[in-house]
């Protein structure tokens, strides 16, 4: 089976929204927070970053974020810590500083929770509900815990768990490194969404759709590692074609998730980065790598709307 087109949704959202990376399953210990390392990173190629130089002066950048990684991808290249260097604002998708508070993990259960005696065993077939217990218990979680949440809760946190046996960790991830250096370096920090927003596209998911995204995370367990490694070689060597393939090519099938985890959200920051364009001064905009490819992406949006922005 090919990897790029075997694997679905449930990985590709997880490397696509920050929040959707955070295991809140009891018993296991969250990451602690990661600070980038500086100095000069090795040239891998272009980078995943652009630069738009303001009429008003200073530039505006975009780094794609991977929300999960390792120490391979730091220490971040020059051209990227020296951007950050010269910007007095990051900004980010979400407040990533508020998921770390117990407030978030007790929201995100709230929304997820089934009212009893309902059960996630409800909403699968009896195939997917016992695929969905081996796998739970090879992962090392106790799937009668987790049956008492809806599936998309499911889906993400037992991809989330095999992520970390891969190795990665959203600790390590760009968007979380950076919040971490932006807030510890006394930068002003600007968000385009909430994180309940957040998980509120999980959240508002039908039975049916959270249902598929957990039947299928099922079978993508056990191919994380392979993800993960061309997610990440893909990354450090700059190739754009095979980011998009990894992380977007999947929506082409639903395109109702498509717009809603990605299409209405691009065009909903076009406002927000189109007003920082027009602001003296420079500013770093961290989002998830999908968000800034393909002609949906935000990279062409603001060409289209008669930008220059400049790969680096």
């Amino acid at each position: 089976m090919q990897m790029g087109a075997a694997m679905a949704l449930s990985v590709r959202l997880v490397a696509m929204l920050p929040t959707a990376g955070l295991v809140l399953v009891p018993g296991r210990v969250q990451a602690q927070e990661a600070v980038a390392a500086t100095g000069a990173g090795a040239e891998m190629g272009r980078h995943v970053f652009w630069r738009l130089d303001k009429l008003a002066g200073g530039q505006l950048f975009l780094l794609g974020s991977l929300h999960f990684g390792d120490e391979r991808l730091y220490p971040l290249p020059d051209v990227v810590e020296q951007a950050y260097q010269s910007c007095g604002t990051v900004v980010f998708e979400t407040d990533l500083r508020l998921t770390r508070q117990p407030e978030f993990s007790e929201m995100m259960r709230r929304k997820a929770e089934l009212m009893p005696p309902a059960t996630v065993a409800d909403t699968l077939t009896p195939a997917a509900l016992a695929a969905f217990r081996e796998a739970a218990r090879g992962l090392g979680v106790e799937p009668a815990w987790l049956e008492r949440y809806r599936a998309w809760y499911c889906a993400n946190q037992l991809m989330s768990v095999a992520l970390r046996r891969a190795g990665v960790e959203p600790m390590r991830g760009i968007d979380q490194v950076f919040c971490t250096r932006t807030s510890n370096d006394g930068k002003a920090v600007g968000t385009l969404e909430t994180p309940e927003f957040q998980v509120d596209l999980f959240a508002g998911l039908a039975d049916a759709q959270a249902a598929a995204l957990l039947t299928e995370s099922l079978a993508e367990v056990a191919q994380v590692r392979e993800f993960v490694e061309r997610m990440l070689g893909a990354y450090l060597r700059g190739d754009l074609v095979a980011l998009e393939e990894l992380i977007t090519a999947s929506f082409d099938g639903v395109p109702e998730l498509r717009r809603r985890f990605l299409t209405d959200r691009n065009a909903a920051w076009m406002e927000p980065l189109q007003g920082l364009s027009r602001q003296p001064g420079s500013h770093l905009v961290v989002v998830g790598t999908g968000h800034l490819l393909g002609e949906d992406g935000l990279v062409a949006r603001l060409r289209r709307a008669g930008l220059t922005v400049t790969r680096l």
